[in-house]
């Protein structure tokens, strides 16, 4: 079926695909050949490749077709990429106060359409930006953008960004740029063209886009690089049930994989062993963690705390009830490490252990608090049961492995949990369209989830002003979480530059999250990638994937 699903697609994009699909396999890589076309599969299909206006996987996705002016290499230093500097200090670019940063492009640049990109289209982009009728998400919204005073065009190569107060979040401002020629007024919103066909200065073009089907990507004529990308087309095909989407990489009808979970990694190391086509690099877990995400209310009524999860007892008893190392052995042959801190990799990362697995105090936790077992064994407090929805991304049979040894943990303990799995349309889905995390209708969700290089961006995510609602319908703290403490050294953290202070502030941070469990880390995961063999020039950057090295794969025959 699956073989059948791609052939018509390669049909539908010419005889190209076709004899690519068709060539033999050689474990011997030649020199790049200009030509042909990859096959990606997608499990969740993002709204979005515009990081204005998506998160995670719209905005790994869309690094093929949109560029920053900077990006971190595998050790988590930023380069220039767009720019043509990194703006210091000691180069002038970034004023004594700190409180002005000059940005300077690289000559030469062109949009995708061949027209020139210049300082006037970052100036558009904060005019959009802190338009009222715009939406911005996903990267836009961060402590670093809600910094800015002004951005002002010094010349066609050259602008000055004037900051409310010290940033040190600076280069990660404008790793996303809208196109001035494109658009009547400031505005971007999900329904303007620029949301899923947007213009870039990256490899490819987003030439058609198949709700439901695939997305292609097409050659980008005006790339700065001369002579890339090699490859004609990369066409992303949406198979939401994992375990045919794997078959397919393990069959060759598919070139790669976006994300193989730690789940997969197994299955495909054995893969690799029995002589399957497939190269696999392992990243070590610098960058994701599975999380649980506990709803803080009722339905997203800030004023109405969780009916079970708004007890800190509750939460603490979850805690101690999961055995995640069992999770890690059983359904991960032993890949992944324990880690109870939500601040876990680069500088900044605060050393707090996993919460030990002890059931018996778990259930001393409930019964302090006032949880007493019912005959049929489920825990009721003032006629409330604790019984919860369990939810995650539907067809991840990896998920659903540990999703049931966490609901047989928690029914040790008297706590009811009842799996409901959705697509992820519905999970994730925006606050408009009735997404069940944005909306806070559910109890507990399942997730990974990090941060890249600097912690400023992930801390704010789960501060107050974070929380969706009608009014702030880009919220991205889903928990609903609310502490007065954390809001104020996450706030100061974001405006400080001196790196030692600021890591003092993560750690009071990283602190208070741990004690009041809003989400609770299960594993940081081993994290790897694996393609076929016939697409060569492939690499593995810890911190974007491959996506970001698109330009240079090309099909091996």
């Amino acid at each position: 079926m699956l073989r059948q699903l791609f052939r018509r697609a390669a049909l539908a994009l010419g005889a190209t695909a076709c004899l690519a699909l068709a060539a033999p396999l050689s474990l011997a890589q030649p020199a790049p050949k200009a030509g042909g076309t990859a096959l990606i599969a997608l499990i969740q299909e993002p709204g979005s490749f515009n990081r204005f206006l998506t998160g995670q996987t719209g905005a790994l996705l869309g690094r093929m077709v949109v560029e920053g002016l900077f990006d971190p290499d595998e050790q988590g230093n930023y380069l220039p990429l767009l720019a043509a500097q990194l703006p210091t200090q000691a180069n002038g670019a970034v004023s004594a106060d700190s409180l002005s940063v000059r940005y300077t492009l690289r000559p030469g640049l062109k949009w995708s359409d061949g027209q020139p990109l210049t300082s006037a289209d970052y100036v558009f982009t904060f005019e959009a930006y802190r338009n009222p009728a715009s939406t911005p998400a996903g990267d836009a919204i961060t402590p670093a953008w809600q910094q800015i005073e002004s951005v002002t065009a010094v010349d066609a190569l050259n602008f000055v960004v004037k900051m409310k107060r010290p940033n040190p979040g600076y280069l990660e401002l404008f790793n996303i740029v809208l196109p001035k020629h494109k658009f009547d007024s400031p505005v971007l919103t999900q329904v303007h063209a620029q949301s899923r066909l947007p213009l870039g200065t990256g490899p490819f073009v987003v030439k058609e886009w198949r709700t439901g089907d695939a997305i292609v990507l097409v050659r980008n004529p005006h790339y700065r690089q001369a002579g890339k990308p090699y490859l004609d087309q990369i066409v992303l095909k949406i198979i939401p049930n994992r375990e045919v989407a794997m078959q397919g990489l393990l069959r060759g009808e598919v070139d790669t994989l976006f994300f193989p979970t730690t789940g997969d990694l197994p299955t495909l190391i054995k893969a690799q062993k029995e002589g399957n086509p497939i190269e696999i690099a392992m990243q070590g877990s610098k960058s994701w963690v599975e999380w649980l995400w506990l709803n803080n209310t009722s339905n997203g009524d800030a004023k109405r705390p969780h009916p079970v999860l708004g007890d800190p007892a509750v939460r603490e008893a979850m805690d101690r009830a999961i055995n995640r190392q069992q999770i890690i052995d059983q359904v991960f042959g032993g890949l992944g490490q324990l880690t109870g801190s939500f601040l876990y990799s680069g500088w900044a990362a605060v050393d707090i252990p996993a919460t030990p697995y002890d059931p018996s105090k778990a259930s001393q936790v409930l019964e302090a608090a006032g949880w007493k077992k019912g005959a049929d064994g489920v825990r009721v407090r003032n006629n409330v049961r604790a019984s919860l929805r369990f939810q995650t991304i539907s067809g991840d049979r990896t998920r659903e492995l540990y999703q049931q040894l966490i609901q047989q943990n928690l029914k040790d303990v008297g706590i009811e949990i009842k799996i409901q799995n959705v697509p992820s349309t519905v999970l994730f889905g925006g606050y408009k369209d009735g997404g069940l995390m944005k909306r806070g209708n559910f109890d507990i969700a399942m997730s990974r989830d990090g941060y890249v290089v600097d912690p400023v961006v992930w801390a704010g995510k789960f501060t107050t002003p974070q929380i969706p609602s009608a009014e702030h319908v880009e919220g991205l703290n889903f928990m609903f979480y609310s502490n007065a403490e954390y809001d104020r050294v996450v706030d100061q953290a974001a405006t400080m530059v001196d790196m030692a202070e600021r890591r003092k502030l993560y750690t009071q941070a990283a602190r208070r999250f741990a004690a009041d469990r809003p989400a609770l880390p299960l594993y940081s995961s081993a994290w790897g990638t694996a393609w076929s063999r016939r697409l060569g020039g492939v690499k593995s950057v810890s911190w974007n994937g491959i996506w970001a090295q698109s330009a240079d794969w090309y099909i091996a025959k």
